[in-house]
């Protein structure tokens, strides 16, 4: 019986109610006359089975409304698919539902290496290339009629909405594959439409273009990407004709693919040259033409081959090839033949104007190099001279300058430049010689391109990669037969560097090594003139020059600058008795102790055989909220350090002398600051020695004396 639903269903409920109401009651009636004792025992077993039908309309009514619910969701889910068929973003089928079996383990499969196999509830016949029944079951389309005998597929379309649903997703799934297809074969056609008039672009910018390297790796990209080429060479003859060497490559890293230059005549390459054809082979492994060992450790499958030929004359060879069966039609063997024309035309621009082209930028790289060498910034100096002006040739993104250390086997990092936000490398660092390509430079003293920068070949690979150079190349610095280091250029960018750029720097680095030479040369020289040779302190010469230059500071920014004198006492009796070697040693070991005791921007010297001079920049000898703190505070610890000087057994403890002048206070000029301070250590021999003696201000006659 049909109870309909809202109303209907309420006055239904209404009138089973009141019947079953009077039933009871007049059960009760009845039962009570007739069986006056038993009838509340009967009339309680009536309520249970009353309450047991109720129960069982109450299922039934359940199970009413479990079949709605799973039809309303039924509807909803159909309505779902039906918009995913308008909308193709979600055409998409769920492969994941929790209510299916899980195909591998309910058909006991192991076949580890099917696509299904591990996933959860997986739409098993909506995923290609699965092993169901033993073999492989190929795309959807091809296999879902035997997938109709699977017991997972019955369970999952078990009734009609559910095999309604299967069927949507069946139909999007194949209506999606399909309008892939369509998009792809469109967009290879779009792609191959803009690969043409790249082509067209790149030919006619080659009858005007003098940069060879660049235009021919665009050309051989444009040329491979037409052709879907896996990789590629553009191969030029030397001046005799009877070489060819690879000058620019795609796909493959620069210095592997010199591997495929090859002699004319030899090889399918070689005789494809001598012979002025166009060599094709649709399957390199069973080529006898194929002789290149590298060339056949690639294991590619086709390679075709084209002679670049301008006005008779043979210039070199465009090779192509791919790692997948590919056949060569003739509108692709057109377009290789425009390429190859427009790399000809490029080549021979480059020959009659870019060779005076590059001449003339080394001459004028060289040229300023040496101008600014002669400036007299040393080693420094010619190496940023050399960076500012290569960043106009050359686009890289760190500049580095290692000297050899023959001696201790080791290379040392003396100047750096680099975008990177931080650098594990820094001037001074040294490193075995091996740890970079350097080491390899400097022995076979050429140098080398590194296209692509993978962290496994050289210890600090690793170190290059997080700094984010991905290529580099390096230069050997040589002069008079002695290699004295080497110029690294690095770039965030793979394969930044060609062998046009080599060609380019080559001729300028090894110039660059003579004047680096001379420059460091002069430096030294520079640096012994103004430097003690025993303690490796400032001279005298080089004291007087920074004396003017503080004192002229100090006038201008207002800020005193003290100058300190300190003299050994009673050395020379100590030189005489022990010798001069053991003076020596304890002059070093007292300049070693001073050095320890004054900040960097303190300039100390020594003046003579046993006196120091000291500069203290921006430091008073007294001050009016505290008299003399500042610089007497230094003076005080010089003082102190005599008793930490090693002796020889049995001499006499040694004391220090210290004479202080401030400017302006105590003096007018760098010369009078110079006289105070020595007139002041005068003063402090004169009354005792160990002591410190300051100077006097310009308006007082005396002299403030401290210590002792």
């Amino acid at each position: 019986m049909k109870i309909g639903y809202g109303r209907n269903r309420i006055i239904w409920y209404i009138v089973f109610g009141g019947v079953a109401g009077a039933f009871l009651a007049g059960a009760h009636s009845v039962l009570q006359y007739y069986f006056p004792v038993y009838h509340y025992y009967i009339l309680l077993l009536l309520i249970p089975i009353l309450a047991g039908v109720m129960a069982l309309l109450a299922m039934r009514e359940n199970a009413v409304f479990e079949w709605g619910d799973r039809m309303d969701r039924t509807r909803l889910r159909i309505n779902d698919l039906m918009q995913g068929a308008i909308i193709r973003k979600t055409r998409t089928p769920e492969f994941q539902d929790p209510s299916l079996a899980t195909c591998w383990q309910r058909l006991g499969c192991d076949q580890a290496e099917c696509p299904a196999y591990g996933l959860e509830h997986t739409r098993c016949w909506l995923i290609a290339g699965t092993f169901c029944r033993g073999q492989v079951q190929g795309k959807f389309a091809r296999k879902l009629k035997d997938c109709r005998l699977c017991e997972v597929y019955q369970a999952a379309a078990a009734d009609p909405v559910q095999e309604i649903t299967e069927n949507f997703y069946a139909m999007n799934y194949l209506l999606g594959e399909r309008e892939d297809q369509l998009e792809k074969a469109y967009s290879e056609a779009r792609v191959r439409g803009e690969k043409l008039a790249g082509l067209v672009s790149l030919s006619e910018a080659a009858l005007s273009t003098v940069h060879l390297s660049e235009l021919m790796q665009s050309l051989l990209e444009s040329a491979a990407s037409f052709v879907g080429a896996d990789f590629g060479v553009v191969s030029l003859a030397d001046a005799s004709g009877g070489n060819l060497s690879v000058r620019v490559s795609y796909g493959l890293p620069l210095a592997d693919s010199a591997k495929l230059s090859t002699k004319a005549g030899e090889g399918i390459i070689g005789q494809a040259f001598a012979g002025r054809y166009i060599a094709v082979s649709e399957d390199l492994s069973t080529d006898s033409r194929v002789t290149n060992l590298y060339l056949r450790s690639l294991n590619a499958r086709t390679m075709i081959s084209l002679p670049l030929v301008l006005r008779e004359q043979l210039l070199g060879m465009l090779t192509l090839g791919t790692f997948t069966p590919h056949q060569y039609t003739e509108e692709e063997k057109d377009s290789l033949i425009v390429a190859a024309d427009r790399i000809a035309v490029a080549i021979e621009n480059s020959q009659l104007t870019g060779e005076l082209g590059r001449d003339r930028e080394q001459f004028e790289l060289m040229e300023a190099i040496t101008s600014d060498a002669s400036t007299g910034d040393g080693v420094n100096g010619v190496y940023d001279s050399f960076i500012s002006h290569a960043r106009g040739l050359l686009d890289f993104d760190q500049a580095s300058l290692a000297l050899w250390h023959p001696e201790e086997n080791e290379v040392e990092i003396v100047a750096l430049k680099t975008e990177a936000a931080r650098s594990w490398m820094g001037e001074g660092l040294r490193l075995p010689k091996d740890a970079l390509p350097v080491g390899k430079v400097i022995d076979s003293r050429s140098p080398l391109i590194r296209d692509e920068i993978l962290g496994n070949e050289y210890p600090t690979d690793k170190l290059l990669i997080e700094e984010g150079i991905r290529s580099a190349v390096f230069f050997p610095l040589v002069s008079k037969g002695e290699v004295l280091g080497t110029m690294n250029l690095g770039s965030f960018k793979p394969a930044a560097f060609s062998v046009g750029d080599v060609e380019l720097l080559e001729p300028v680095t090894r110039q660059l090594g003579l004047v680096l030479d001379n420059a460091r040369m002069l430096q030294d020289a520079r640096h012994h003139s103004v430097t003690d040779a025993l303690t490796g302190l400032h001279n005298h010469r080089f004291f007087v020059e920074a004396l003017g230059r503080e004192v002229a500071r100090s006038s201008i920014f207002n800020r005193p600058v003290t100058l300190v004198v300190v003299d050994v006492d009673d050395f020379k009796p100590f030189n005489d008795r022990y010798g001069q070697p053991v003076g020596d040693r304890t002059i070093n070991q007292i300049s070693g102790l001073l050095k320890q005791e004054i900040r960097e921007i303190d300039i100390i010297a020594r003046s003579g055989g046993d006196e120091f001079a000291i500069l203290l920049p921006e430091t008073g000898v007294v001050s009016a909220a505290a008299p003399n703190v500042r610089a007497m505070d230094v003076a005080d610890r010089i003082r102190a350090l005599a008793k930490e000087i090693t002796l020889p057994e049995g001499a006499s403890p040694m004391t220090f002398s210290l004479g202080l002048a401030e400017y302006p206070s105590q003096a007018n000029g760098a010369s009078q600051l110079l006289e105070h301070a020595n007139w002041a250590l005068r003063e402090a021999k004169a009354r005792g020695k160990d002591r410190v003696v300051v100077a006097p201000p310009l308006k007082a006659r005396g002299a403030d004396v401290v210590g002792a």
